[in-house]
């Protein structure tokens, strides 16, 4: 950037300023040197352009993670760096995937952050933490320790799901029509896309993601069309057989909670497929029934 704007400008030219939101350092400009009679950080990023023309060091502070991860894999020598931290990255060698049957699909939503296709919720305080967020002034440290405690909230309902559940499959609706100028998005009301807004899903998958692969869990991802809207007993679908939070069937009368229900349809739709064949005799047999439909 300095090189530019000097070839650009030449005697006019004035240091230029980076305005984006992260910068990604490789190893031929950055390295990571241990500090030296300093309390306060524990090692310096040292940024240097080509012939140490100009020098940067950046104090760093390690922290639990960074202390994991450096102990049980390889620090890579590439960092990116925003205004608030310096991100690393780690090769972690990991085993296999997990070679069992127990599946589990998982419905997203905000009154409960993850309901499960054997009929247990988590994260049934989301929506509090959502509203919290919403009652404070935009961009207040107010809202910002709000953020951090809903995420603090998603990192424990994660962890909580793998404790107790252990289970070696994991399959989530693709949450890919929620962006900001999405169609799915513009039919929801102003309030509820605010509360998606803050929710954070993609927060949530990807910690769940990360999750799995560290338990050496595996992770797939299905259409979530339709699955609020049919019953897994007989493949009826209409969008009346929801109202609220219940699921009844106008063809059959099958019942349930509205997003286990989701979690029932998002896994069935992966284990009746071609993929998971491996998982179809114990999960339907553990569902109960067997779907009229594929």
């Amino acid at each position: 950037m300095v090189s530019t704007a000097k070839k650009r400008w030449k005697e006019k030219a004035v240091m230029p300023t980076h305005r984006g939101n992260r910068m990604y350092v490789s190893c031929t400009i950055g390295d990571l040197i241990p500090s030296k009679n300093a309390y306060e950080f524990d090692a310096w990023l040292h940024l240097a352009s080509i012939g140490d023309k100009i020098i940067l060091d950046l104090p760093i502070r390690y922290h639990k993670h960074f202390n994991k991860y450096n102990v049980s894999g390889k620090r890579l020598n590439s960092y990116l760096i925003t205004k608030d931290y310096v991100q690393f990255s780690f090769e972690i060698t990991t085993l296999e995937k997990r070679t069992g049957t127990k599946a589990i699909g998982i419905d997203t939503g905000i009154n409960a952050l993850a309901s499960l296709s054997n009929g247990k919720q988590y994260g049934l305080e989301v929506k509090e933490h959502i509203e919290r967020v919403k009652r404070c002034k935009h961009g207040s440290n107010g809202q910002k320790q709000a953020r951090r405690a809903l995420k603090q909230y998603i990192d424990e309902t994660v962890k909580a799901i793998f404790m107790e559940e252990n289970p070696d499959l994991i399959v989530v609706e693709q949450l890919k029509n929620m962006g900001k100028n999405s169609k799915a998005k513009r039919l929801l009301a102003k309030n509820i896309r605010r509360s998606i807004g803050i929710w954070n899903w993609k927060y949530w998958l990807k910690r769940l993601q990360e999750h799995t692969e560290l338990n050496r869990v595996s992770f797939r991802s299905v259409s979530p069309y339709y699955t609020s809207q049919t019953c897994p007993r007989c493949g009826h679908t209409d969008r009346m057989n929801r109202n609220g939070e219940v699921f009844m069937c106008l063809k059959c009368g099958h019942t349930d909670n509205a997003d286990n229900n989701a979690g029932i349809n998002i896994l069935l739709r992966f284990i009746m497929g071609h993929y998971g064949a491996h998982y179809k005799q114990d999960n339907l047999s553990e569902l109960g029934f067997v779907p009229s439909f594929s």
